[in-house]
């Protein structure tokens, strides 16, 4: 019998397959595996559920074992695998046989699709039913006869890494509307048409893909592609033109079977082995380097805070394009050709040189936009142009000041944010200024890494206020993750009377503009609800009360 881990429902590429597949991630023999499927194969052919031979996938760090099936119904089929092992409130038969005439198309539709993956043209399912083809060039099923000559693929940019991704889509969908094109973007804040909300929240798995790509108004999608919808659904698209991988950190881990930084590198380099023209990578990333590179099927931009290193320098003379600053210049090397964009203090997201990362999310716009064919013209006016505010890029280091205080508002959520946050931050404040900081935990994080976080303010922080935050307890109980940093900061120099706990977004900043003064900055940190604490750091801003 087999050990359950999970079971789900893959819809597109993922870390397993570049197709649709029903997954089982276990903890057994594999002999026992071999025995359940034959059993879930005959089960399959008796309802007619189609699918392919099981692929074996050797154990993870965990020492999970996975199978994982080829099907145009996966969610059909991963329920019955949970119906015949019992697992976690099995669906009946029944209910495997409407979820099957649920996710199977009716015979009168089933020919258009035949016809589209024959063609190479992509296949959506929406809410409303069926879609061939992307954005403005997509069909819906039943809408008569197709035209194939309108009917096909839009460019897609899918971008993904640790940090910096919203801000890297961003300036690459602000690029292309500046650019001309009618761009349909998804990011940690919503579901984007031409830079224009149409739906609020976290939109960075597969429904916020779709909804970009069924959109007949989209000529192109730039897509953040976030680890939780890829690990829970897989891609909603099954190529893209452009990817983009900022960089790979110890976070989320361990997450659904992905147990180390190279797994979860090799499970967020989806995007690269399925894009066509372009894959962009961090050269100063070494997991970055060590894993994707063999798995990219589509030519290398490389970029770099720094000089070519002699890992680049082999790859100019291949003739790969690259990305880079020398002398506080924005330089673009193809071949041995070199040229100048910009200078980093022409680059607002830059702060004056102090955010080095959003330097590093500048060149790997740059190298996205420059792969979809945009002139260097068009990518310096987008990147002169893009502000480090609420309008441009809301919630990434937004400022606030007032009678000689600033605040520092960001949305760092992990130990890497958390340097990159402050390091910003520090060099703002007075030669007496003291730098605050107001910060949660997050539940999902390991007792390892809120200790880590909890050192990096210990090291860096005058004061710090832990809001408790119970939206983000995520399966921890209260109480539990505020001692593990305030332990942590202690012991790394920070003095127990430097540190308070409050409990929510609202009472940690009146607390600290209460007990700041003029040379102090505050960095803070907010994880949802930024539209809210933007508005009322607005109008702190502007002379109200908090």
């Amino acid at each position: 019998m087999l050990n359950i881990r999970d079971i789900r429902a893959l819809h597109g590429p993922n870390g397993y397959d570049l197709a649709p597949v029903a997954l089982i991630r276990y903890h057994s023999e594999r002999a026992d595996a071999e025995s359940f499927a034959a059993q879930l194969a005959d089960a399959a052919a008796q309802l007619g559920i189609v699918c392919e031979p099981p692929i074996h996938h050797e154990p993870s760090a965990l020492g999970e074992r996975a199978l994982t099936w080829r099907t145009p119904t996966p969610t059909t089929l991963a329920l019955l695998a949970q119906h015949l092992l019992a697992w976690d409130d099995p669906p009946t038969i029944a209910e495997v046989r409407e979820q099957l005439a649920d996710e199977r198309p009716p015979s009168s539709q089933a020919e258009w699709l035949d016809a589209a993956r024959q063609r190479d043209v992509p296949v959506l399912r929406t809410d409303g039913g069926w879609q061939l083809g992307h954005g403005t060039k997509a069909w819906v099923v039943g809408d008569g006869a197709p035209d194939w000559t309108q009917i096909g693929r839009i460019p897609i940019v899918a971008i993904t890494g640790t940090n910096g991704k919203t801000t890297t889509t961003r300036l690459i969908d602000h690029t292309l509307r500046l650019a001309g094109w009618r761009t349909g973007r998804t990011d940690t804040d919503g579901i984007w048409r031409n830079g224009v909300a149409v739906e609020r929240g976290d939109w960075t798995g597969f429904g916020g893909a779709a909804a970009v790509l069924s959109d007949p108004r989209t000529e192109i999608a730039v897509l953040e592609t976030a680890r939780g919808g890829l690990l829970r659904r897989g891609l909603a698209f099954d190529r893209c033109d452009v990817a983009v991988l900022t960089n790979i950190a110890d976070d989320h881990l361990p997450d659904r079977g992905v147990a180390t930084v190279a797994e979860m590198a090799r499970a967020k380099a989806t995007i690269a082995r399925i894009a066509t023209e372009r894959v962009v990578l961090n050269a100063d990333d070494p997991i970055l380097v060590a894993e994707v590179v063999g798995l990219a099927n589509a030519p290398i931009s490389w970029f770099s805070l720094a000089d070519p290193t002699p890992y680049l320098e082999g790859a100019r003379t291949a003739n790969t394009t690259l990305f880079f600053v020398r002398d506080e210049e924005l330089l673009l090397c193809e071949g041995t050709s070199e040229r100048r964009l910009l200078a980093v203090r022409e680059l607002p997201l830059a702060v004056g040189g102090l955010a080095r990362h959003n330097i590093a999310n500048a060149l790997a716009a740059a190298a996205a936009l420059h792969a979809l064919g945009l002139s260097d013209g068009q990518i310096v006016l987008g990147l002169a142009s893009f502000q480090p505010n609420t309008r441009d890029n809301p919630g990434r280091l937004n400022r606030f000041e007032r009678d000689g205080v600033t605040i520092v508002l960001d949305y760092a959520h992990n130990s890497d944010g958390l340097r990159v946050l402050l390091h910003s931050a520090a060099p703002l404040k007075s030669a007496d200024g003291r730098l605050w900081l107001i910060h949660t935990g997050t539940g999902d994080r390991t007792d390892e890494q809120l200790r880590e976080q909890g050192t990096i303010i210990g090291e860096m922080v005058d004061r710090f206020i832990i809001k408790r935050d119970d939206a983000y307890l995520r399966g921890r109980q209260q109480g539990e993750i505020e001692p593990l940093m305030r332990n942590a900061a202690e012991a790394a120099g920070m003095a127990h009377d430097a540190m308070i706990e409050l409990d929510d977004n609202e009472a940690a900043v009146r607390y600290a503009l209460g007990e700041a003064r003029g040379g102090d900055v505050i960095a803070f940190t907010v994880h949802h609800e930024r539209a809210t604490e933007i508005e009322r750091l607005q109008r702190w801003e502007h002379g109200e009360a908090v």
